[in-house]
């Protein structure tokens, strides 16, 4: 049910995403994933301190869980927060997050205008990716922050290739919106179905 109101968040479903979102948390309060998957939907209204009091009650729940410290981030991004978003994307990443969590740390860098740690970031992305696997989305988020939207959509061409589940995010998430009006990342949409863009 959690995973669902995600889903129908990933598509613009806000109301019936929060309607989910609150079932599944009567049924499981004590889930911290379920208040994590009802935070896009309040994101994507902009209510940015709804969404953060969601992030709140997860990490309450599971002081020790990576994903509300990164939630916390992400939400100042979509707040248009970047250097605030820093911080907690730190956090997260020494929390032993996932290799996601750096990206993100690395977009934000970039966008904020840190040239240098992005780059950084996103060399010990790549370092990774020659001992395991490393989402192209991964990557694609960095270069996103560092403003080349060529690589960026070479990677999200890629993520599509992989079935990756982040591409979820792009009809949402205010980052890709520099991407919008290129023809390569419409067609990436196309194929997602998400053809019909968010209001902004």
């Amino acid at each position: 049910m959690p995973q669902f109101a995600l889903g129908l968040a990933f598509q613009m479903r806000i109301q019936e995403s929060i309607a989910e979102s609150r079932r599944a948390a009567e049924l499981d309060p004590l889930s911290p994933q379920i208040w994590l998957d009802a935070i896009p939907a309040p994101v994507w209204e902009r209510r940015f301190e709804d969404a953060k009091d969601l992030a709140k009650r997860s990490g309450e729940l599971d002081p020790s869980f990576f994903f509300p410290t990164w939630v916390n981030g992400w939400i100042d991004i979509q707040a248009g927060k970047v250097r605030e978003a820093i911080p907690e994307l730190l956090r997260a990443k020494s929390m032993n997050a996932p290799a996601f969590a750096g990206a993100w740390l690395g977009y934000a860098y970039g966008a904020s205008g840190d040239h240098v740690r992005a780059q950084s970031e996103l060399a010990e992305l790549k370092s990774k990716a020659l001992r395991g696997y490393v989402s192209p989305f991964n990557l694609a988020l960095i270069y996103l922050g560092l403003g080349d939207r060529e690589r960026a959509i070479n990677y999200l061409e890629q993520s599509y290739a992989a079935d990756s589940q982040w591409l979820g995010w792009l009809k949402g998430d205010r980052i890709f919106d520099p991407l919008r009006s290129d023809p390569r990342f419409v067609a990436l949409m196309k194929k997602l179905r998400f053809e019909k863009q968010p209001p902004r």
